[in-house]
């Protein structure tokens, strides 16, 4: 005798439909690789025929989900997935809140400004603004950031839920890439608690050589992180030596985007 539980998937089995499912298999993948897959290179990871991928690749190109770079041939997420994320997680606003506190911390400190959010596992860059040295950094929005060698993943890290931390805490593979590199649960642990004293996040080379990075947290109306500020500079230029002051023109300007995203500290 059919029970009444699988007397439903059946009928819900027959709603199917196979090329939307398809469709974001094909959108998942992709989240996996931020540089893009060529058509060819989804045939063969996906096992899918090739005239599928091209319907499906074809398709969401022409609305604007997907980008193809015309020397690679690589298809990858367009933003327009960063705002159907942000209205998800109620924060569509935020880059218009955030960009002229972004402005005038860039002319403060002379060195890139970068917005993001938490997605999944990664903290996903939404905004940047450049800096005004002559050499800067210019990242494509998009980009990913993992979470226990990067100064904005540790800053969600630190001021996520206790229950969203742990879920996140998880997923973490602890990718060692150099020497500064954190490699385990429990320097994390004591680095996440290092944090929360300090009120910032700092990335010192642990991913790149020569590179540091500060990041701090901005907060919604409920007084829970929704994304963060951070910059970006080379070592000998962004130095151990100046983080504290820069830390407190990130956290000045944090609070001013928190107060416009209608935070009121107890």
């Amino acid at each position: 005798m059919i029970t009444q539980e699988e007397m439903q998937e059946k009928n819900a089995a027959k709603y199917n439909i196979p090329m939307l499912e398809k469709s974001f298999e094909l959108l998942e993948f992709l989240v996996n690789y931020p540089s893009g897959l060529t058509m060819q290179e989804l045939v063969n990871l996906l096992d899918t025929p090739k005239t599928t991928i091209y319907r499906l690749l074809s398709s969401m190109q022409g609305m604007g989900y997907l980008t193809k770079d015309a020397d690679t041939q690589r298809f990858s997420l367009s933003k327009r997935f960063l705002k159907l994320g942000l209205a998800a997680l109620g924060e569509s606003n935020i880059v218009e809140q955030s960009l002229a506190p972004m402005r005038a911390l860039r002319d403060t400190i002379k060195e890139s400004v970068m917005l993001g959010v938490f997605m999944e596992n990664r903290v996903v860059l939404l905004e940047q603004v450049l800096g005004s040295h002559n050499f800067t950094f210019l990242l494509r929005p998009g980009t990913s950031f993992c979470l226990h060698a990067s100064a904005p993943g540790k800053i969600f890290l630190a001021y996520l839920s206790d229950e969203e931390r742990e879920k996140a805490m998880q997923t973490i593979q602890y990718t060692v890439f150099n020497k500064h590199t954190i490699a385990n649960e429990t320097q994390m642990r004591k680095e996440i608690n290092r944090i929360r004293k300090m009120g910032y996040a700092s990335d010192l080379e642990e991913e790149m050589a020569g590179v540091h990075c500060i990041a701090t947290p901005i907060f919604n109306q409920f007084g829970t992180i929704a994304a963060t500020i951070w910059t970006s500079g080379p070592s000998g230029r962004l130095d151990k030596e100046k983080f504290p002051e820069t830390s407190k023109e990130l956290i000045r300007t944090a609070r001013i985007i928190s107060a416009n995203m209608g935070y009121i500290p107890e």
